[in-house]
């Protein structure tokens, strides 16, 4: 067997073992509890909810708008604490005449308001306060919470209290247990061994996760003026919760000095000095944890009941330069193994966490001897930190602590280097060419400059160069006639292992593709060292890789910790905050903006609570693999009256009105043979000549629950001629792809299915669907949509594992039906088939209509790579 008849084995298999090995997730698990019955269990019940506690706290009983006045009065004031424009803004806008006695407001400006909100609303987040910490024998100012105050505030927020996990549990997706499945922290090694640790010494333990995450960000575009958040949350709370930050499952713990310390000179006393002021000011900050976490705290749920929580650092999430700050390891080395620099690149050496009572002993000696002290820390791999803030934390390790890291790891790391790879492998110009005659499409950015000249590439970006990625670089040769398979093989490992590596549910089974993900690019990775790209592989991001098995079945899945969630929190907590003071003294100002909205936002959820009252419990659902879509359909149509010669004309649809006849004899008499239903459709006569038109199709979810989010569009197909713009330019039409469910297509996997491109959708007048179709119990569908077809699936491509389809043609005609469109699963981004060379008449609004065959991207977005298989 040569290599491609081996590829091709390769293909097949990896994608049947894929469906096999995903046919499980999202069902419901087989849940085996912790086996002592009281860790978890509570130990008391206070007898007043926090809800309770907050109305008695207001003081104004009857008044369900208190401290405000009315409804108009609360809303208002909700609306300039979140939504205003500015303080300044605000005041003149009720400074205009008649405005304040019009809406019956009980304040006059933003002074006013901002009285009542402190003076009457109460706190329950708590305050920050200024301290000074010395370093170095120089003061630096710290704005910080008690995070025992923030733990317990998580912890009592109404808004969770049906969601929490109060003990660690294992899911299995099979009866016999064979086969576990990892999600939510919950469900981890780490929380069950930490939950053993604590029963052994005393019974009845809640254990708090806490995730930390900390990184500096700009607050200005031109003055270089930057602010050092850390966040916390506690993993109690679902991560469908802590990954949406309306939910407000995050809270921002501290701002640490941003100092560059341009005083100190010497480089090497400058970083030691930055470094041993971060550690003296979380060591402050996290100093409240020792005795909670080893001994427990009572902490009240919003319900009332009293556990004994034992909050302890389990997780902190960072890049890969915070990742250093925090260990104390050096540059280019992995901040959680003792893997040497030079062996990074290696598949083989095998990875061990760092050892840490070593490291401890190490740090221990500070006190004692100096020049000992950095020896021993020298002899560990570790930097001559002066105690870590981690160092005395009960039931933490921080080098298994480091996680994962998708956004930085993955997109602004391997990915961002096998991009320039590619441009060095092959012409830029081709690359780009090719970048710019991809068909549109609802999930794919179309880079109509190519990629070769972006700058200051965001992780946003990388993710949408990524969906094609792989197309573009099958066909085109390589220098010295060397053979692509290799690169295109390589570039699909990392781009499965990227796409399973953000799975929100794992097995087992699934776990052992990422692997297999991991060790194909390392099979194919000498194409880069053969073209002289690159040297060595001793990336500590490529060498993340290997633990990241590991940190799922620890911490379940990488979206508990990525850091992609707390990147959007600068926006909220930092940024937004700064913006809204007078740029003087800007902590203290900041604080208080954000002290003001968290209390605003509370007191909203009491409002709805003694508007609305307790909601129903919900059950807890297993992960929800967004495997379900809903169609959306605009209630009027985009043009009411189509002509058909019109249809025939601008949108393609040549033979509309056989199609149209076919598919009314087939509904009408669904058992005649095809030569029969062509007979009968010759007798169709059509009591119309125009039709209403649509030119979009929208998708929405359907969640675990079985509700439709009709509020965001997750996939939509466009079918619409060219038409003019305002400005009298022409804009090209656009009629997209679609994969069609032929009747016995599943959830996941081509089987059943067939692409097709969409020239048309219509509906019917009650009048003429009551002639067309015979009367009976099932009634005509509303939408229908005129379609052409491909070719049907056959096995993936060899290499690169997509799969081939082309045009349908019979006689020389493209082949076309009429369907209904709920037969429509999905928009399909369709690459094409470009050869060593783009054509470059061909381009991104005709090239549907150019190219011959084409390749299914399977990579244009998640759901697509989900089922797509």
């Amino acid at each position: 067997m040569d290599e491609f008849e081996e590829s091709d084995v390769l293909s097949q298999s990896h994608a049947a073992e894929r469906q096999e090995a995903e046919k499980v997730l999202g069902r419901q698990p087989t849940i085996e509890k912790f086996p002592r019955r009281h860790a978890g269990a509570p130990i008391l019940h206070s007898g007043t909810t926090a809800f309770e506690s907050y109305n008695n706290a207001l003081q104004g009983a009857d008044n369900v708008w208190a401290p405000f006045v009315s409804r108009i009065d609360y809303e208002v004031a909700k609306w300039a604490k979140l939504r205003g424009s500015g303080s300044t803004a605000f005041s003149e806008l009720l400074a205009v005449e008649g405005l304040h006695d019009a809406l019956g407001l009980s304040y006059r400006n933003t002074h006013e308001l901002n009285q009542i909100i402190d003076r009457h609303l109460p706190c329950q987040r708590p305050r920050f306060k200024r301290e000074e910490i010395i370093v170095a024998d120089e003061a630096f100012d710290v704005y910080s919470r008690d995070v025992m105050e923030c733990v317990k505030a998580l912890y009592l927020d109404p808004d969770f209290l049906q969601h929490l996990n109060y003990a660690p549990e294992r899911h299995y997706v099979d009866a016999d247990k064979t086969i576990r499945m990892y999600h939510d922290i919950h469900t981890g090694k780490w929380w069950w061994s930490t939950q053993k640790e604590l029963e052994a010494k005393k019974p009845g333990a809640t254990v708090i996760p806490i995730i930390l995450s900390s990184d500096k960000t700009q607050v200005t575009m031109f003055r270089n003026k930057s602010a050092y958040p850390v966040y916390m949350t506690i993993g109690n709370i679902p991560k469908e919760i802590r990954r949406k930050p309306s939910r407000r499952a995050w809270i921002l713990l501290a701002y640490l000095p941003t100092s560059k310390l341009e005083h100190i000179t010497n480089k090497a006393s400058r970083r030691r000095t930055a470094t041993n002021l971060f550690h003296a000011c979380l060591r402050h900050i996290l100093e409240p944890l020792r005795v909670p976490g080893e001994d427990g705290v009572a902490m009240a749920s919003g319900d009332g009941v009293v556990r004994r929580g034992h909050p302890i650092v389990a997780c902190y999430s960072a890049d890969y330069p915070e990742q250093l700050l925090t260990t104390g390891i050096k540059s280019g080395e992995c901040p959680k193994c003792d893997v040497p620099h030079k062996e990074l690149g290696s598949p083989d050496v095998p990875v061990k966490l760092r050892d840490l009572e070593a490291i401890v002993a190490a740090l221990s000696l500070v006190d004692e001897d100096y020049d000992l002290w950095r020896r021993a820390c020298q002899e560990c791999g570790i930097k001559p930190v002066f105690k870590p803030f981690w160092l005395d934390l009960p039931h933490t390790n921080i080098f298994q602590s480091i996680t994962p890291d998708v956004l930085h790891q993955l997109y602004q790391g391997i990915v961002k280097h096998l991009i320039e790879w590619i441009k060095e492998a092959y012409s830029e110009a081709e690359i780009d060419a090719r970048c710019r005659r991809l068909p549109p499409n609802h999930n794919i950015r179309l880079f109509l400059k190519g990629i070769s000249n972006l700058s200051r590439v965001s992780g946003t970006e990388h993710n949408q160069i990524c969906r094609f990625l792989l197309g573009i670089v099958i066909g085109i040769r390589l220098p010295g006639n060397l053979n692509n398979a290799r690169l295109t093989r390589a570039v699909r490992a990392i781009l499965d292992f990227l796409y399973l590596a953000q799975y929100p549910c794992h097995t087992d089974e699934t776990l052992a593709l990422l692997d297999d993900a991991l060790t194909r690019f390392h099979n194919n990775k000498d194409i880069f060292l053969d073209l002289g790209i690159r040297s060595n592989f001793n990336l500590p991001k490529l060498h993340g890789f290997r633990h990241y098995v590991h940190m799922i079945k620890m911490y379940g899945t990488t979206d508990n910790y990525n850091t992609e969630y707390t990147e959007r929190l600068h926006i909220d907590l930092t940024k937004d905050a700064y913006r809204a003071t007078n740029h003087k003294d800007e902590y203290s100002q900041m604080t208080l903006w954000l002290e003001r909205r968290e209390k605003i936002l509370w007191h909203d959820n009491f409002v709805q609570w003694r508007l609305v009252g307790d909601l129903a419990p919900q059950e807890k659902l297993p992960p929800d693999m967004d495997y379900r879509r809903a169609i959306k359909m605009t209630k009027h149509p985009t043009i009411k009256r189509v002509q058909l010669d019109r249809i025939v004309r601008e949108y393609g649809a040549t033979f509309f009105t056989e199609a149209l006849a076919r598919y009314v004899v087939g509904r009408n008499q669904p058992g005649l043979s095809a030569a029969q239903l062509e007979r009968e459709a010759a007798h169709i006569i059509l009591p119309f000549d125009t039709v209403a038109t649509f030119h979009r199709i929208k998708f929405n979810t359907i969640n675990a629950h079985g509700i439709q989010d009709s509020s965001v569009t997750v996939d939509s197909v466009h079918c619409q001629p060219s038409q003019e713009d305002k400005r009298g330019h022409m804009i090209p039409a656009r009629f997209d792809t679609v994969l069609v469910n032929e009747g016995d297509g599943g959830i996941t996997g081509i089987d059943g299915y067939r692409v097709a491109q969409v020239r048309v959708v219509f509906t019917l007048t009650n009048q003429a669907s009551n002639v067309l179709f015979r009367a009976g119990p099932a009634q005509p569908p509303t939408h229908l949509a005129y379609v052409e077809w491909f070719t049907p699936f056959q096995q993936p491509e060899s290499h690169h594992g997509l799969y081939k389809v082309g045009r349908l043609i019979r006689h020389g005609e493209r082949l076309a039906s009429i369907i209904d469109i709920s037969d429509i699963r999905r928009s399909i981004h369709l690459i094409p088939n470009f050869g060593a060379a783009a054509p470059r008449e061909w381009t991104s609004s005709t090239v549907l209509e150019c190219c011959s065959t084409f390749f299914v991207n399977s990579f244009s977005d998640r759901h697509a790579y989900l089922t797509i298989v």
